[in-house]
């Protein structure tokens, strides 16, 4: 799965053209992606573990999940700690923890137990990497860098997701032999990147007369006089760092990811409606395919715009697919999982923009780190319910028990958006009436208002956003 975390640190941004820093940005940069290639690489393989460790939907689902355990683990980490100030030692951790896991996986074939530590060992190496590999990519080739980190991650999952099937689908020993490619490769990775650390010494070397870094100090919200920041695709008026219904969508959003490639394919073969591995795969591989490419072509964040529609996307997505898997129709499927596609691709980035949208550097980091950590929760939270209810019902009960649970999440998350819309909507207008008529008192309004305060109208979805109030 692919992660989108803001760094929360300061650094160089100036590019830099020594061969050595060359050398580091390029091993960090691949071996960046090579972590997140190394998430999806047991997603072909659940079918084999259930047929040859005898593991039920639910344990099917567990296994999968681990890896979202680790990787929250090290996001909340993240977000409260000076992780990032590490760079060069937590990067060649990481992948070494990313060789372990494979190597731990490659025994797990033989002994099912060892599956779930190297799952464990897989998210770690990807939490770490992702704000290591971010640090020395930005700090190494300035705002180039912090593009690669944003579109490495699609790459990634992508690219992960179709090597790991082909491998799977035509080469022999499929339980071993994508772990055994994927951490050679991590090797060489981690051979090539000591050598770039050793190049370039200085290159985020810790300093010795600073015990903290320059974004420690750095002030929590941002002047009233500065411009709220442009998100990237949308320009939200002001941070909601404790909006719960943006919080819901970006779940729903990843969740959906996560059914698609970690539950549909099993479920496709559990239920006949194909019996090809390869044919299941590629069903449910549609839908994170298609959000890395209309992430890349600006396409799902151009089709939704609002969380509302967001929720009504991503709904109609995996429904659409739980109805295709009970008709035993691919085409449906196929249907579903691409409409869910778009709805995440958009769904992830407006529900962080509207969280993050005007906040500084180092508050950014922190709140993106702790977006992400819920958003994977509760992607792991709906994979192992359509588990454990796929073996208490049947696999067919389990997907309708789980679409259900999927569409009552999405309605609670729009009606508290849509309240909070609204609310927000009524305490401008009144603050506006406040000022219009200084003799009036309007209830919402402060008793200032009348006197000092200018009115304010939303422009957050004219295409301009007006400046955020955080400080009165």
């Amino acid at each position: 799965m692919a992660t989108d975390v803001g760094l929360s640190a300061p650094m160089a941004t100036a590019p830099r053209p020594d061969r050595g820093i060359r050398v580091l940005a390029g091993a960090s940069g691949v071996g960046f992606i090579l972590a997140i290639c190394g998430s999806n690489a047991m997603t072909p393989l659940l079918p084999g573990y259930m047929d040859t460790h005898d593991f039920g939907p639910a344990a099917a689902s567990v296994l999968f999940a681990t890896y979202f355990i680790a990787l929250i683990i090290v996001l909340l980490i993240s977000a409260r700690g000076p992780l990032i100030r590490h760079a060069r030692t937590v990067l060649p951790i990481a992948f070494l923890a990313a060789i372990t896991g494979d190597l731990l996986q490659i025994a797990g074939a033989s002994v099912e137990l060892l599956l779930f530590p190297g799952r464990f060992l897989t998210g770690a190496s990807v939490g770490l990497s992702t704000g290591a590999a971010a640090a020395i990519m930005v700090a190494a080739r300035g705002e180039r860098g912090r593009a690669f980190i944003a579109s490495g991650s699609l790459i990634g999952a992508g690219t992960g997701l179709v090597a790991a099937i082909a491998i799977a689908v035509f080469l022999p020993w499929q339980l071993v032999t994508v772990y055994a490619i994927h951490a050679a490769a991590t090797a060489v990775c981690l051979i090539v990147l000591l050598v770039g650390l050793r190049l370039a010494p200085d290159l985020l070397a810790p300093r010795r007369d600073s015990s903290r870094d320059a974004g420690d100090v750095a002030p929590r919200r941002q002047p009233a006089s500065t411009a709220p920041a442009y998100t990237g695709d949308l320009d939200v008026a002001r941070a909601r760092r404790r909006d719960p219904g943006a919080y819901l969508v970006g779940a729903l959003a990843w969740a959906i990811g996560a059914l698609a490639v970690g539950a549909m394919p099993a479920a496709i073969l559990a239920t006949g409606a194909s019996d090809s591995l390869l044919v299941a795969q590629c069903v449910g591989g549609a839908c994170l395919l298609v959000s890395m490419v209309a992430s890349f072509a600006g396409a799902g964040v151009r089709i939704v715009t609002t969380l509302p529609a967001v929720g009504v996307l991503l709904v109609i997505g995996w429904s659409t697919a739980v109805v295709g898997l009970i008709l035993g129709r691919l085409d449906v499927i196929v249907l579903g999982t691409v409409v869910g596609g778009v709805g995440q691709a958009g769904g992830y980035r407006v529900a962080l923009a509207t969280i993050t949208g005007g906040l500084i550097a180092v508050e950014q980091g922190r709140v993106a780190s702790r977006f992400s950590a819920f958003a994977y929760s509760g992607a792991g939270v709906m994979v192992v319910l359509d588990g454990i209810a796929g073996q208490a019902v049947g696999t067919i009960g389990g997907a309708v028990v789980t679409g259900i649970v999927y569409a009552v999440v999405a309605a609670v998350a729009i009606a508290l958006v849509v309240r909070r819309d609204r609310a927000a909507t009524g305490g401008q207008s009144a603050s506006t009436c406040a000022v219009g008529d200084p003799g009036r008192r309007v209830v919402g309004a402060a008793p200032w208002a009348g006197r000092t305060a200018k009115p304010q109208v939303s422009k957050a979805f004219h295409g301009q956003s007006p400046r955020p109030h955080r400080d009165l």
